[in-house]
């Protein structure tokens, strides 16, 4: 026993002993160096992401630095967290709610188009950005002797079988044909996989295949990744296949491969998109290796900051086109289409191309700090991901988040937008968020949400400000099997709910400081307490019909102006700021509340226009 414990002993004391701080310069960095100090330092995320950390290690980017792509965050154990934090000086003063900061280091999850040369002018008042160059060359020797498998889960039904190619040019290939019964609601839940082939780091591949469905669809989601659990990626999918219909024809997949593997795995995943009672036809041809010139738009643009204080309009078809300012993303192309009068890069000194994809995916991480980050300019969320767990989020700023199309389907489908600050996705516990500011969100700032069997408990939210976003906060869980439990969002302050960039497009203007959508997990203490909630486009509280007995709210403020409605209660009830004590007597909640206009100007972290509007 002895010995046991002088081993523990000795293995924290040596992980106390032994942990770096690997620094990173956006500017002056080498990714070849150590950067083990700020001379020796790494210039870019992929060297941070490739990198081998271990607890208590930690990564500090230099304050004022920029850098694009997506961070992917390694887990630390409890004694010892990895943090993700910054060194250096910072010339431009922030009020935060913990107190001063300087500027911060900006994780950025967009392109930029800010040169002329980034654009076509195809007329009428239309500019393209450039087409990909790609190049197939070498083909990987056994790929077209794999077989292919199928997987469906959670109710979803579909049937594989083999045939011999209806197309004479395809003689000598495998054909498989699905025939879904039931497609579920989610892309796992149907899945095309294949593995056993070798990929390696820092390479394009090209997936050739011929596709027909007797119902048009959109594959959900495509993924090159381990070939067992817990299934890590193996790089990004650049560009993906456009719509498969009856009329049948080729199409390819182009993936940049971060990490050699010699038994890959690649998943079409089909579950929520191929329709019921819809037979694919799948014809895998060849993968090979591939160079690329690429301008960097390798999915969904979901929006285009300009400025960085303006959105342009997101729409779905190059038709819709009509105003200033208003693209499209051709989801086939991998290109923007943008109505202007003249080069947008004329007119804008900064555009930024946000893409559909985490700017952090937090996925399976436990044990991770990130302070003193700035996140912006991503399509999808903030930080995002499943199964995050024991993870500090503090003093960040999170902006221009989110307006990405949700399934990837374009014009001709289900047209669902999404993008949150912070969201804990199914499965996450004992995460703390505090002293963040977060601001011009498409849904909600902080969020904690999950469908399917899952536990979320043990997230606090404290001591953030938060505006601009068309929700606060917003919590579901569904799955009468799931579980909730211990949920607090305290001490916080928010303001100007609905009045951001994603209102004005959206279809479902929805905007209120706390959104309670249906819930069916088993759910207990979920307690809203000590904040304060000031204007909001349409309320700023919303309470779906069965979400009561879990609720605790008290010792909140509430500002909002006599005409508008306070709360939505139940779907069916609505109460003004003036029928308050109605509200408080009849739900049961917020007893301990007021109706009071803030003092916004002790509130210094908000910036100035915002505090007018509320004053």
């Amino acid at each position: 026993m002895k010995q046991s414990l002088f081993i523990v002993a000795f293995f924290l004391l040596s992980t106390t002993v032994f942990a770096t701080d690997y620094h990173v310069d956006s500017e002056a960095g080498n990714d070849k160096q150590a950067g083990t100090s700020p001379q020796s330092a790494w210039k870019s995320l992929d060297a941070v992401n490739k990198a081998t950390l271990k607890p208590g290690d930690r990564v500090l980017f230099k304050r004022g630095g920029v850098w694009r792509g997506q961070l992917k965050p390694q887990s630390g154990i409890k004694e010892f967290p990895i943090t993700y934090g910054v060194y250096g000086e910072g010339k431009e003063k922030v009020y935060m709610p913990g107190g001063e900061s300087y500027e911060k280091p900006q994780l950025r999850g967009s392109v930029p188009l800010d040169k002329p040369t980034d654009w076509i002018d195809e007329g009428n008042e239309i500019w393209s950005t450039k087409p990909d160059t790609v190049h197939a060359g070498d083909k990987i020797d056994g790929f077209d002797k794999l077989t292919w498998g199928k997987h469906h889960e959670e109710g979803a039904d579909v049937d594989m079988a083999f045939a011999r190619p209806g197309n004479p040019q395809y003689a000598g290939q495998k054909e498989y044909r699905l025939t879904c019964r039931k497609s579920g609601t989610q892309s796992n839940h149907i899945q095309l996989i294949v593995h056993g082939f070798k990929i390696e780091a820092g390479k394009y591949y090209l997936l050739r295949f011929f596709a027909s469905s007797t119902k048009p669809f959109s594959i959900a989601s495509i993924g090159f990744s381990e070939p067992g659990a817990p299934w890590g990626g193996l790089g990004t999918v650049v560009k993906r296949p456009g719509v498969i219909n009856a009329e049948g024809k080729e199409h390819e997949i182009l993936f940049r491969c971060e990490k050699s593997r010699d038994d890959a795995r690649f998943t079409i995943s089909l579950g929520g998109a191929l329709p019921e009672n819809a037979e694919l036809v799948f014809v895998p041809l060849r993968l090979a290796e591939a160079t690329v010139e690429t301008n960097g738009i390798n999915t969904d643009v979901g929006n285009m900051i300009l400025d960085g204080g303006k959105a342009a309009f997101k729409k779905w078809t190059i038709a819709d086109l009509k105003n200033e300012d208003d693209f499209w993303f051709d989801m086939a192309a991998n290109r923007v289409f943008y109505r202007s009068k003249e080069n947008p890069a004329t007119r804008f000194k900064s555009i930024e191309a946000a893409l559909h994809r985490h700017v952090v995916d937090h996925s399976n991480t436990r044990y991770v700090v990130f302070d003193e980050l700035d996140i912006r300019y991503g399509a999808a969320h903030g930080f995002g991901g499943t199964r995050a767990k024991n993870n500090i989020y503090r003093n960040l700023d999170i902006s221009w988040i989110g307006g990405a199309d949700q399934y990837r389907q374009g014009g001709d489908g289900r047209r669902v937008r999404f993008g949150n600050g912070i969201e804990f996705w199914a499965d996450a516990s004992d995460c703390l968020v505090e002293c963040c500011r977060l601001w011009e969100i498409y849904d909600a700032a902080l969020t904690n949400q999950g469908s399917g069997v899952n536990v979320e408990k043990n997230i606090t939210y404290r001591m953030n400000r938060i505006w601009n976003c068309e929700y606060s906060f917003e919590y579901w869980n569904r799955g009468p099997e799931s579980i909730t439990d211990n949920i607090v969002f305290e001490d916080n302050v928010c303001l100007t709910a609905g009045y951001g960039w994603g209102h004005v497009q959206r279809p479902d203007k929805n905007g209120r400081h706390l959104m309670f959508y249906s819930n069916q997990a088993k759910t207990s203490g979920v307690v809203i307490r000590n904040n304060i909630f000031a204007m909001a486009t349409e309320s700023p509280v919303r309470i779906d019909v069965n979400f009561r007995d879990a609720l605790k709210m008290e010792k909140n403020v509430y500002w909002q102006p006599a005409d508008k409605m306070l709360a939505f209660w139940l779907m069916k009830t609505r109460y003004t700021t003036k029928q308050f004590a109605e509200y408080q007597q009849e739900t049961g909640l917020d007893g301990t509340s007021k109706i009071e206009k803030p003092d916004v100007e002790l509130f210094p972290e908000f910036p100035l226009p915002i505090r007018e509007l509320v004053r």
